[in-house]
């Protein structure tokens, strides 16, 4: 996957930004506040349709502007003939989401997502290892989202069900209305969970090699802790936990409980690694998914690495740098400075930012 062309208007501070990118690496420089990271942030919103830094949508819109317009053009594969028009815009006033694709209005996320995935390395990435369980789950929904087609539906009707026991506990509605949801919301968990559990085996083959590389000195295992073991101890956990899940108005058990656990010799490596370690350990697992996207689709995702310099050294970035190279991926660096990330200049385009407006060379 591709970007040909990149697009931005009144994006936080970037007013007017028009750039066609590199396949390869695409260097986004420029002094604090210029607008580097609102850059990627900007492509990441296009992709999937919300800011990796946990923004409000007001904050995304340049001050005393009514909206925001993000376009791009992708190809599916380098060389691909057929290019895809992708348009994204929000306005301030009714928070509306409005997303074209070769010019036909779409309305389900899911759409969007399938034409463009992106991965995000940044600072505060580490919450991927030290904070809740959904970001864990998220990460592992993207791989099995792109590697197994009826995943998306399947996970709509959980939600959907879902959605409608909460609404029943909130109502307090009797026992026997539960019987009839405890059985399908049970059924759709439980073939999430496999799925879940299919790509966690093949992303494993792949993360144990690439995580030696990054981390040669820890022993780390991934493991999937399921929202309830199996089927028979979910329909026994709904029925027993009912009365409570009354009081707190929503379901105590499902796959929208689980979590991925990282451990480093049986200790949660959230608790255990540096903040340096942390980061690399992200890297690891983000590319072994790229890696694994590429084995099982053909498909390669678009890298947004924001403050390559942030707690790696230079053995590290080298590293990351050549595996990025290795898998043709295209990607986008931010850094204050516009130093080569190599000495054969082709393989690299630069963009130069100072206080929202670009500059190409």
């Amino acid at each position: 996957m591709f970007l040909t062309r990149l697009c931005i208007r009144h994006f936080r501070n970037l007013t007017s930004l028009d750039f066609t990118p590199g396949s390869s690496f695409n260097l986004i420089s420029g002094p604090n506040g210029s607008g580097k990271t609102s850059f990627l942030e900007a492509l990441s919103y296009l992709a999937l349709a919300r800011s990796f830094r946990g923004a409000n949508v007001n904050y995304l819109i340049e001050h005393q502007q009514p909206s925001f317009e993000i376009f791009a053009k992708v190809k599916e594969q380098e060389d691909d003939l057929v290019t895809h028009a992708i348009g994204l815009s929000r306005s301030r006033k009714t928070q509306d989401l409005k997303i074209r694709i070769d010019g036909r209005p779409i309305n389900k996320l899911s759409d969007l997502v399938a034409h463009i995935c992106v991965q995000v390395i940044h600072p505060q990435g580490s919450e991927l290892i030290t904070g809740g369980p959904e970001l864990r789950r998220r990460f592992i929904d993207w791989g099995v989202y792109y590697a197994m087609p009826q995943f998306k539906d399947l996970f709509s009707q959980y939600n959907k069900t879902l959605r409608q026991r909460n609404s029943l506990l909130k109502s307090n509605a009797p026992d026997t209305q539960f019987t009839v949801w405890d059985e399908i919301l049970t059924e759709l968990s439980c073939q999430i969970d496999d799925l879940r559990e299919q790509y966690l085996q093949a992303l494993n083959e792949i993360l144990s090699t690439v995580v030696n590389k990054f981390l040669s000195d820890f022993k780390l295992s991934f493991q999937l802790h399921k929202g309830a073991e199996n089927g028979l101890a979910m329909r026994s956990a709904l029925r027993s936990n009912l009365e409570k899940e009354r009081v707190l108005g929503y379901t105590l058990t499902g796959c929208h409980r689980a979590d991925l656990k990282i451990k480093t010799d049986s200790l949660a490596a959230g608790a255990t690694l540096s903040r340096g370690q942390l980061k690399l350990l992200v890297c690891a697992m983000r590319m072994s998914q790229s890696l694994l996207l590429h084995k099982q689709t053909g498909r390669s995702c678009i890298f947004l690495i924001d403050d390559l310099n942030s707690e790696l050294d230079k053995r590290s970035q080298d590293l990351l740098l050549d595996y990025l190279e290795q898998c043709h991926n295209q990607v986008f660096i931010t850094n204050i400075t516009p130093d080569p990330l190599f000495r054969e200049m082709s393989k690299q385009k630069f963009l130069a930012l100072e206080d929202g407006q670009a500059r190409s060379s």
